[in-house]
């Protein structure tokens, strides 16, 4: 079994790229992603069954907070991942005006962290 290609993500100028062993991808300015997640934190709530878990160190609210910037350049992106964030335009908007890329690649993003990893809920 081979594993999937990993892309890192880099913050060069105050953009956001994912990079693979042969190509950038450009997202968009870090001041839009940021924007987009909502600040420069983000919350996950956890359920109080969930967060009892012994490896899950939750605050007292049963919610984990985390820096956007570095889980964004510490995560790897996965080739489909990147292909789909790829497929979006960068000079397209959505309905609120920004980039379409970097509101798609933050929707994903946070589906993934709302659904605390596991894709299947």
């Amino acid at each position: 079994m081979t594993e999937s290609p990993r892309y890192g993500a880099t913050v060069d100028d105050g953009w956001l790229y994912l990079e693979g062993d042969d190509e950038r991808l450009e997202i968009g300015s870090m001041e839009t992603v940021i924007e987009l997640f909502g600040g420069e934190t983000y919350t996950i709530e956890y359920e109080p069954q969930q967060s009892g878990a012994a490896w899950l160190a939750t605050d007292e609210d049963d919610t984990i907070t985390f820096d956007v910037r570095e889980t964004l350049v510490d995560w790897a992106y996965t080739e489909e991942f990147v292909a789909n964030v790829e497929a979006c335009s960068l000079e397209e908007t959505d309905g609120d005006g920004y980039p379409l890329r970097a509101s798609v690649f933050v929707d994903v993003v946070t589906s993934i962290w709302d659904a605390k990893g596991n894709l299947d809920t």
